[in-house]
């Protein structure tokens, strides 16, 4: 089936793109904000105390573009009709990432399993490794025990054992690299003080609830360009071990809903479903399920 017999690309009525800058700008605004206030300062007082918040704004933004263009441009290659990335600003002090992510929207149908699959796995890879960099850029700038008790010591009193304090989750590759950068001395209590750990640790997480193979989900796409109708066996399971999961950590109650009432389980069919991945691809599929499963942290925030 050749490209648009049924879809016309060139007769799609443009977006207002202006929504798309507005929504960057005050995305911008919310995360700068809240990067401030979790190094301790107050941006509201100037713009020398805002731009404390400039590493975090600018880490957490570029994780989400790359995993938002990485679909974008693999929707132009197969000339599927995609918006501009719609970022979302959200801004709760201290209990916020300053955004709840961001998102395109595909205007023109999937044409077959391989487009589907290479527009869905790009944005997690994408996002996936600009996350490992900011990662890896902060972990190598981290100071020594006493440098880093003495910058948590500017925002609040220094705590041995963290108790009652907010904490992160870890994930299996967030232990892995903090023990081989050597940040062992750095408390999973303490990560969101220090801007480019904390928007590799949130891009972690974003790339994993990405991954998960449900419905449609990135990883939803990639479990049906690799395994067809069979993909609904694999999504049910994901969504019970989702939901058993609540027994151990109560932060996935929404999520489950989300993922029940909105998201779904089941994965609609593309123009045609006659082809089947090369092996490439499937290797890189297999690839993404070893993503999810090592950044997926089972208790992402909890309090010591």
């Amino acid at each position: 089936m050749k490209d648009f017999e049924i879809f016309d690309y060139l007769k799609i009525k443009k977006e207002n793109r202006r929504i798309n800058v507005v929504l960057v700008i005050i995305t911008f605004i919310t995360t700068t904000l809240t990067g401030a206030m979790l190094r301790g300062k107050d941006p509201f007082t100037g713009l020398e105390e805002f731009s404390h918040g400039f590493p975090y704004a600018i880490s957490i933004m570029a994780i989400l573009l790359a995993h938002e263009l990485g679909h974008y441009l693999s929707a132009l290659k197969y000339r599927i009709h995609a918006t501009w990335p719609y970022f979302i600003p959200f801004f709760i002090p201290y209990f916020s990432f300053g955004t709840l992510g961001a998102f395109i929207k595909m205007k023109s149908p999937i044409p077959n399993k391989t487009a589907l699959f290479d527009v869905g796995v790009a944005g997690p890879l994408a996002g996936f490794l600009m996350s490992l960099f900011f990662l890896l850029l902060g972990f190598s700038q981290l100071p020594d025990a006493a440098g880093v008790q003495a910058y948590v010591e500017q925002i609040h009193e220094w705590s041995e054992t963290g108790e009652g304090a907010l904490t992160l989750g870890n994930s299996i590759l967030f232990d892995f690299i903090r023990n081989l950068m050597g940040g062992t001395h750095l408390p999973m209590y303490e990560i969101y003080h220090f801007p480019f750990i904390f928007a590799g640790w949130a891009g972690f997480l974003v790339t994993s609830l990405n991954l998960m193979p449900i419905g449609q989900l990135d990883g939803g796409h990639i479990s049906y360009a690799l395994l067809g109708q069979k993909a609904r066996y694999v999504a049910v399971v994901a969504f019970l071990a989702l939901a058993l999961l609540n027994l151990y950590a109560t932060n996935w109650l929404l999520w489950t809903i989300l993922v029940l009432f909105v998201i779904r389980l089941k994965h609609p069919p593309t123009m045609d479903d006659s082809d089947d991945l090369d092996q490439n691809r499937r290797m890189i599929a297999w690839v993404s399920y070893i993503i999810f499963i090592t950044c997926f942290p089972p208790k992402p925030i909890f309090f010591s």
